[in-house]
């Protein structure tokens, strides 16, 4: 499980290996009663309940992972773990495109839909992973059974691992129609907690009993965000999202590592004030960057993701979460990239 690369976060470190029991999952995300509509559900909760109601239960990450990358049995030697069994995609090494996964396909001019919302659920048969089972990567975030921590990779975890016994929120795999190319891989863990997250499902069955995992159970801080717009315009608009990163995400320029998933992020509909107030739960004593973006509700005319159609800011500097801690963004308008379509 996990990654050591690049664009890998420190909560898909260090790349290990896990032992879990044999056990059926569903080749497809659920679909409504067409059965070819992918289901969203709105909840961890109904997800979960839609497995229980069919007899099974969510996959965990492990299981998941096993499914999308394979065993030990891929690789240069079928006897034991190797590098070639560390298929970054469930296709294998290939990039990402729209004939593979439904995703938001990462550019020279910036990021370009395949579609604009998710696609049936027997579709990107070419994208299968090597069990046969397609869309783990994109169409919609799934579910797991394991509630989120990024601490839980280590070497020594039990058989069947399935993360803490409680939490605050819980894991999500396999991005969606309006995720990244870079987020497409296999180990790219992310979380209920994020705004935004459509989530559909798939069930196991008859798999091994999954183990808790002794590990230190987060504390969470509120943090309060100001956000304005440079203009001093009021703020106005579909949705106005606020974004933590951990500072260990980022790149010397202050931007993300492409492929990196923020900590924690908030979103309120903007009420038309000059200045808007968010609360941001983020795990106690991570030191962050916060972002913040608007969607203005109107197409930009050129690339670049909806959300943040209205603009774009980072806070002056970063900081250590905790209670109280009061953090100012100033949002202006997106840069025009050179190659973007003039008016």
């Amino acid at each position: 499980m996990g990654s050591d690369g690049g664009e890998s976060g420190r909560d898909e470190r260090p790349t290990h290996t896990v032992v879990v029991a044999p056990f059926c999952m569903d080749r497809t995300e659920m679909a409504d009663p067409d059965g070819r509509t992918p289901r969203v559900f709105s909840s961890w909760d109904e997800a979960s309940s839609a497995c229980v109601a069919r007899g099974g239960r969510l996959p965990t990450e492990a299981e998941f992972e096993k499914a999308a990358r394979g065993g030990c049995e891929l690789g240069t030697d079928p006897e034991r773990c190797d590098p070639g069994d560390r298929r970054p995609y469930p296709w294998g090494k290939q990039a990402p495109n729209c004939e593979l996964a439904n995703h938001s396909v990462v550019g020279p001019t910036g990021p370009k839909r395949c579609h604009e919302g998710p696609v049936s659920v027997d579709s990107h048969s070419k994208g299968a992973g090597p069990y046969g089972h397609i869309n783990l990567a994109g169409n919609l975030w799934e579910a797991m059974l394991d509630w989120h921590h990024p601490g839980v990779y280590r070497d020594d975890r039990v058989a069947n691992p399935a993360g803490p016994v409680e939490g605050r929120a819980h894991s999500l795999r396999g991005g969606a129609w309006n995720t990244f190319s870079t987020n497409m891989r296999i180990s790219n863990r992310f979380s209920d907690h994020i705004h935004g997250s459509q989530i559909g499902a798939r069930c196991v069955f008859e798999g091994g009993a999954p183990q808790v995992e002794d590990v230190p159970l987060l504390a969470w801080v509120d943090m309060n965000v100001d956000v304005r717009h440079k203009s001093g315009d009021p703020l106005n608009g579909r949705w106005l999202t606020v974004t933590a990163f951990d500072v260990g995400d980022l790149q010397p320029n202050g931007m993300p590592v492409l492929g990196r998933s923020p900590v924690s992020e908030a979103g309120v509909k903007p009420d038309g004030r000059t200045e808007q107030q968010l609360t941001l739960a983020v795990p106690d004593g991570v030191e962050v960057k916060i972002s913040a973006a608007l969607d203005s509700g109107e197409a930009r005319g050129g690339p670049g993701p909806a959300a943040s159609s209205g603009g774009i800011g980072w806070a002056a500097s970063s900081v250590r979460a905790a209670d109280g801690v009061r953090v100012s963004v100033v949002v202006g308008p997106l840069p025009v990239h050179p190659h973007s379509p003039r008016p």
